[in-house]
């Protein structure tokens, strides 16, 4: 099994992150409680992502 580069995982987070801070951004002065799930999505995906990559 293939480890994932550190500038792809760079590159993942930074996609991530940049559409979590669009998605909030997007939200304005929502509940905190309701602004929560994104960042636990946003982790999820990323772990996602690394799972695929490196099965690759």
């Amino acid at each position: 099994m293939s480890e994932l580069s550190p500038r792809l995982r760079d590159e993942i987070d930074d996609q991530v992150a940049e559409a979590l801070d669009a998605y909030l951004a997007e939200q304005g002065d929502v509940h905190r409680a309701r602004r929560v799930w994104p960042l636990w999505l946003a982790i999820a995906f990323t772990n996602i992502a690394w799972l695929v990559v490196v099965s690759v």
